[in-house]
Parts: structure tokens; sequence; C-alpha cells
């Protein structure tokens, strides 16, 4: 494990409420790690895809496009400025389809809003 990994996770856990610190960041090559972890994949064929992956994305936002990615979620620009050392983008994503919004879809189907007719 990576020394940036181990902060991650320390930063993560010391966030509280399952919110991880906005100052953490995870590199490339360990995000291509957790992949690996995640897919069982050979590390060059995760690398691979995460790199395409990775390049597909930046084009659809470069050109604007709003990504519906579950369970990323829902990515659109909200504004993007071009300066000299590249384009700033800014983003808007909207999470969908946690953990907690299923617990809730399932606990309203328990307790119904109406009784229902005899």
């Amino acid at each position: 494990m990576s020394k940036s990994t181990k902060t991650s996770d320390a930063d993560a856990a010391e966030a509280g409420d399952g919110g991880a610190a906005l100052s953490v960041q995870v590199k490339k090559r360990d995000f291509v790690e957790r992949v690996v972890l995640r897919s069982g994949a050979k590390k060059p064929v995760a690398r691979d895809l995460t790199e395409a992956v990775l390049a597909t994305l930046g084009e659809a936002l470069a050109k604007g496009e709003t990504l519906v990615l579950p369970p990323l979620g829902k990515i659109s620009v909200t504004r993007s400025i071009s300066k000299a050392g590249g384009d700033m983008l800014h983003i808007k994503l909207r999470r969908m389809g946690t953990a907690e919004d299923a617990k809730k879809d399932e606990d309203s189907a328990e307790d119904p809003l109406a009784v229902a007719e005899e």
C-alpha cells in the first residue's frame, strides 16, 4: 500500500461521519490499484482500462456533456474557464443510489402512507 493510500484512509476515518476530507488526493497509480483490487483484473489491463475511462470522461466534460454514471452519479459542467495552463471546469456531482437512499426506499415500502381499502 502506498503512502498516499494510507493517508487517505486515515483522513477519511478521521472525518468521522463517513465523509472524506476535502484535501485528500488519490493519485492515478493508487486509483489503478483500487481498480485491480475491486475487479480482480491484471494490473496492466486495469491500468489501460482506467486510462481509457478517464480520457473518455475528460473528453465528455470538456465538451460540456452531462454524464449520468451510476453509482458515481450525475456530473454536469456548471462553468468553464479557459486559461493559459488549460481549461478549468466547475462541475456539479449529484450522487445517486447511495446505501442510505436504498434504506429509505425499503422503509417507505414497509410503512405505506395510506391504508389499503378492504
